[in-house]
């Protein structure tokens, strides 16, 4: 005796197929919408990144104007008094070579794009003249070895104008600057 009422069917093979097909298209569009996110948020954390070192020394240069040196120890006035070039301050042991490093104000800092860099991995200062146009310069142009989330601090003349830069994809193209608001001078 069938049990079994004629008019129940299972899914034809088509239908299945149909069905993984239109899965499959929907998963292929989230994950392109999510890597757009996952990329749009590692430049937001590097622009807020170099934001937070841009703000650091506008506060440092308001501070140092009122004649109050200014942690950390390599950056106070009688130790930038003295500079006569900006490669002087940017040189392993000067006031903006070690922002990044243990003890100083970004030490706890991240590359977005590279976990593993962090702290003076990616703080990082040059005395480079190289000529600069924002959105189309690349980063090792200024820096070499600088990379996607990394912050460029460019001192010049004596240490009088300095820039803050971050390297992050424009378009599509990696390793790409971008410069924070106007010139600090006069630190």
């Amino acid at each position: 005796m069938n049990i079994r009422a004629n008019s129940e069917r299972g899914f034809s093979l088509i239908e299945l197929l149909v069905v993984v097909a239109i899965i499959g298209v929907l998963a292929a569009v989230g994950v392109v919408g999510y890597q757009g996110y996952i990329d749009s948020t590692k430049k937001s954390v590097t622009e807020n990144n170099s934001k937070a070192v841009h703000q650091w020394l506008l506060n440092a240069k308001t501070i140092r104007s009122a004649g109050i040196d200014v942690d950390p120890s390599e950056c106070t006035q009688a130790n930038l008094a003295g500079t006569t070039d900006s490669a002087t301050a940017v040189a392993p042991g000067g006031c903006f070579a070690g922002l990044g490093s243990e003890g100083h104000p970004f030490e706890t800092f991240k590359n977005p794009y590279n976990q593993s860099r962090s702290g003076d991995a990616t703080i990082l200062a040059t005395s480079s003249t190289a000529e600069v146009v924002d959105d189309t310069t690349a980063c090792v142009d200024l820096l070499a070895g600088a990379e996607d989330g990394d912050v460029l601090i460019r001192v010049s003349g004596t240490v009088a104008h300095i820039d803050v830069y971050y390297c992050s994809k424009v378009d599509g193209t990696s390793g790409i600057l971008n410069k924070m608001s106007n010139t600090i001078t006069n630190f």
